[in-house]
């Protein structure tokens, strides 16, 4: 019995110091956390084409913070553009600020609920203020690799014109319905990404009367929290022109910087 009992000891004396070691074969666990919340600033120069052109800055700060089933987004964003007149006088060209906001509630998988509210104001379409409100939902999903986004809502909205006084326009809330499409692009290891986002607002009583908007942006991605892009935004309002504006049709090519924190 006393050699059995040695051998026990002898045995436990070995397993047990290493039973309190880590082994090193094993991947550590991993107590990294997804942040749940984002911000960004943008800041960037561009050329105009339909209602404006020459200089111009635009900067913006969007934010996204994840509460479970809530998932909030909010964004400001303000460009200011410069021209030259028939007598060379510098005027302003561009004027404009937006802000919207998101309250997207998770229902599904691939499905979202989502309320939405944006206010706005744009001295080259000569609106003073528009303001709307409304509700819908989302498919997202992957397709090839791309994540993909399509969206339908219905709103309530109103424009104020810049120069009410001289253009006889009805200042009335009407029902619009919203349709959009996104999807964006992830290529080299993250370091490329590509985006596209497509809607368009018709009236429900006047399909003639909408606006359409549309962006498309290359993004180069410098650092984790730093980006160069190249974005080509277009914007379509059927009425500008009845408020006064030279074009129903506003676009912008620019180069911004874009900084990433969470």
């Amino acid at each position: 019995m006393r050699p059995a009992f040695c051998n026990h000891l002898l045995l436990l004396s070995l397993v047990c110091p290493l039973a309190g070691q880590e082994n090193p074969s094993l991947p550590a666990a991993d107590i990294t956390t997804v942040p749940d919340w984002e911000a960004k600033g943008e800041l960037g120069a561009s050329a105009f084409f339909g209602n404006t052109s020459q200089f111009a800055v635009t900067t913006a700060i969007s934010g996204e913070a994840d509460k479970g089933i809530l998932d909030l987004t909010g964004r400001f964003a303000f460009a200011y553009g410069e021209s030259a007149n028939k007598l060379g006088e510098t005027v302003m060209s561009k004027r404009a600020w937006e802000i919207t906001s998101d309250v997207n509630l998770e229902v599904g998988a691939s499905f979202k609920g989502f309320l939405l509210g944006k206010i706005e104001s744009a001295y080259e379409k000569k609106i003073d203020l528009r303001y709307n409100m409304g509700a819908g939902g989302k498919y997202q999903g992957d397709f090839q690799g791309m994540e993909t986004e399509w969206s339908f809502a219905l709103l309530a909205e109103k424009t104020l014109p810049l120069e009410e006084e001289l253009f006889l326009i009805e200042r009335k809330m009407v029902g619009k319905w919203s349709a959009g499409f996104a999807f964006s692009k992830i290529l080299r290891d993250g370091w490329l990404t590509i985006e596209s986002d497509l809607s368009v607002e018709p009236e429900i009583q006047r399909l003639s009367s909408f606006t359409l908007s549309s962006r498309q942006s290359v993004s180069f991605q410098l650092s984790q929290s730093m980006a160069i892009q190249f974005s080509f935004v277009d914007s379509f309002d059927s009425g500008a022109q009845a408020r006064g504006a030279r074009s129903n049709n506003d676009g912008q090519v620019f180069f911004s910087l874009v900084s990433t924190f969470r």
